[in-house]
């Protein structure tokens, strides 16, 4: 674990009370008490799913002990990565190196291995890029989890975003609960964004996926105020906004009962692939549930609230009817 710097723990207060002032204010005035009232940029555009069967978006499930073996399977059962992956994209891979434990963080294993299928279809740019929890550093985290050796061994660039990211203003389409979220560029100017969560409890959202995941791709001070301004609609906002192209959720080892951290890690050797975020979080988290031995666990993630707003506003698909799953059933 690591240890929180005097400095980062009161910029971490600090974020908490900006964030709190937003609720007491309005975030319209807040944003213009800091300066940051400028015009926002249109939400980013994200491919059309191409992984959609006579009407039904497709989700894949692999199980697989190999991790390499299990990515390939979960991605050729979807119809391949070039459906979705152009030669010359620049793709930004957004993984979960929230935390300083790797229990907590995105397997690299499952890093390496998309990155390999990557490369096949020849984009001109690869970047893994993330924004820790406040109060973690995120450099320290790709190094304790692994993905910094990953990035090293492939050639691939790696972004702390926090050091070296440039937030910008996007306006959210549906207004859940903002008007505008600040994001970082280097996500929101990509050709292609997969977000490659690992599967696992969360105290406040329930469970956190890929959804969730995204807020790896805003500054601390936007965390804190999503805490603040009732994260599920928030979480919905930001999706509607940097909407991922595609989703693979890393299940090869789950954390359940608790988390983002300290919850019961479980092995299901599983990788799940779709490129609706909606559609893949809710079966992820069916399956989660189903793990932990809970009744009517599509019931229960149906009613997962980030999940179910992030639906309405847009990002994708809750309706199990108009879902197909491809491979492992669960």
């Amino acid at each position: 674990m690591s240890k929180m710097s005097r400095r980062t723990f009161l910029k971490l207060i600090a974020g908490s009370i900006a964030a709190l002032s937003a609720v007491i204010i309005g975030e319209e005035l807040y944003r213009m008490l800091q300066g940051k009232k400028e015009k926002p940029l249109p939400p980013r555009k994200y491919k059309s799913n191409p992984y959609v069967e006579e009407g039904k978006v497709l989700v894949s499930i692999a199980k697989e002990k190999d991790v390499k073996a299990c990515l390939r399977k979960a991605i050729d059962a979807i119809g391949g990565i070039e459906r979705i992956v152009d030669p010359g994209d620049v793709v930004v891979i957004k993984p979960n190196a929230g935390f300083s434990s790797p229990s907590a963080d995105t397997d690299p294993r499952v890093i390496d291995a998309l990155i390999e299928v990557l490369k096949e279809v020849r984009p001109s740019k690869i970047i893994i890029a993330e924004s820790a929890v406040r109060g973690f550093d995120t450099s320290f985290n790709f190094a304790q989890s692994g993905i910094s050796d990953v990035a090293q061994k492939r050639g691939v660039e790696l972004i702390d975003l926090k050091r070296k990211g440039t937030s910008i203003r996007v306006a959210t389409p549906r207004r859940m609960k903002l008007e505008s979220v600040l994001v970082y560029k280097e996500v929101y100017d990509a050709d292609v964004i997969i977000s490659v969560p690992k599967l696992k409890r969360h105290v406040e959202a329930v469970v956190t996926i890929s959804l969730k995941n995204m807020m790896g791709a805003i500054p601390d001070s936007e965390k804190g105020l999503f805490h603040a301004m009732g994260l599920s609609k928030c979480i919905a906002d930001l999706n509607s906004c940097i909407r991922p192209d595609l989703v693979v959720i890393d299940a090869i080892e789950i954390m359940t009962r608790r988390g983002p951290q300290g919850g019961e890690m479980v092995r299901t050797d599983t990788i799940m692939v779709s490129g609706d975020p909606v559609a893949a979080d809710l079966l992820a988290a069916k399956m989660l549930f189903e793990v932990e031995g809970l009744d009517e666990p599509l019931q229960r993630a149906m009613k997962v609230d980030h999940i179910m707003l992030s639906a309405e506003a847009g990002v994708g698909v809750a309706d199990p009817e108009r879902i197909k799953v491809i491979g492992e059933n669960i």
